[in-house]
């Protein structure tokens, strides 16, 4: 085993343009290990759109386990619209009421009321909370996807020195300008700082994870014969790594294909945050003040996601998608459960 992989999480040895920092790291790795573990089953079996693939399976894995919260989550949900008008008695008591003692005595009774009923207004925030530092960890993992998933540090290692056994001179000329532009976007990486080693593998490895497709054909098509050791190995960096025709290590971006992914990413988070609207008229009621703000985010959510997603490896807005596709099943499974659960429960108590 090449002492660069994860299996020993060799970040040092293996540098990167981004490293996850004390808390987000630990993150990362715990991840990158399990990402690893599944990339490799699927890889065993399939050489194309293995990165795609694991990715979805991934996703619906970390979905598995937050499903708890998940269900907490609808049942506070659902119970509070079945506890709105409640609510809304308590608001319209205190209603012209403006003073700041006024305001204190609404928000003890609405609070006490809700510690009652076993329902609370920011429980809906919990999952998302939990979700943040595995976005921060899965953006790390997606950009350096060759630090976390031993197939591709193989695969980049082997172009590396590839690269390195081609004549200097021309070497040189084929992959300067775009070594000095990686140099230019990335010189605060203390590796590079005097500049890019075309001899070193660890430094062409940085270069080879920076280099996109277009730019891959202009330099072999510049080596001529010498790049004919580079062909396959690209061939393989691409069908690992690339799905449904989107790399999904590089940026999404704005041309196609990649820009399908902030597409995406945006429609099925404000589908996601429609339905909920929908399942919850609570969120619709006038008298609730948290009713505006709910409305706004329905689309400042999905532009800022979209946009999120524009400069984020194509991976990550992929994860984003399908978490979000299972997220709408879940919330309509749970919505029917909990709506059959408490109208039985209503029967038995009336």
């Amino acid at each position: 085993m090449n002492p660069y992989f994860l299996s020993q999480f060799a970040l040092d040895a293996l540098p990167s343009v981004r490293e996850p920092g004390k808390i987000v790291g630990p993150v990362a790795e715990i991840l990158g290990r399990f990402y690893n573990m599944l990339f490799d089953m699927l890889h065993s079996n399939t050489s194309a759109g293995t990165l795609g693939l694991a990715i979805i399976i991934f996703t619906l894995v970390v979905k598995l386990i937050l499903f708890p919260l998940m269900v907490k989550q609808q049942k506070s949900s659902f119970k509070m619209q079945m506890l709105q008008p409640e609510l809304n008695k308590i608001r319209k008591k205190y209603e012209g009421k403006t003073d700041q003692v006024s305001q204190q005595r609404m928000a003890f009774e609405m609070q006490e009321f809700q510690k009652k009923n076993g329902i609370s207004m920011v429980s809906g925030c919990l999952p998302m909370l939990i979700q943040l530092p595995i976005l921060y960890a899965l953006f790390y993992l997606f950009q350096n996807a060759y630090v976390y998933v031993d197939a591709i540090g193989q695969n980049y290692t082997e172009i590396a020195n590839a690269i390195i056994n081609i004549p200097k001179e021309l070497r040189l000329e084929a992959f300067q300008p775009y070594a000095q532009a990686f140099v230019d976007e990335y010189k605060n990486i203390e590796i590079i700082k005097d500049g890019l080693d075309m001899n070193a593998t660890n430094e062409v490895i940085l270069l080879v994870n920076y280099l996109k497709a277009d730019s891959w054909t202009n330099i072999v098509n510049a080596l001529g014969s010498e790049g004919s050791a580079l062909v396959p190995l690209l061939t393989t960096k691409n069908n690992i790594e690339t799905f449904l025709t989107i790399p999904l290590v590089a940026k999404a971006g704005l041309s196609f294909p990649g820009v399908i992914i902030p597409v995406v990413a945006g429609l099925s988070t404000y589908v996601q945050s429609k339905i909920m609207m929908l399942m919850n008229p609570a969120q619709n009621d006038p008298n609730n003040p948290a009713a505006a703000m709910t409305k706004s985010m329905l689309y400042v959510m999905p532009i800022m996601m979209g946009v999120f997603a524009i400069g984020m490896p194509a991976g990550l807005g992929l994860y984003w998608t399908v978490s979000n596709i299972f997220g709408i099943l879940q919330q309509a499974v749970l919505q029917k459960h909990f709506k059959k659960k408490f109208e039985e429960e209503a029967q038995q108590n009336g």
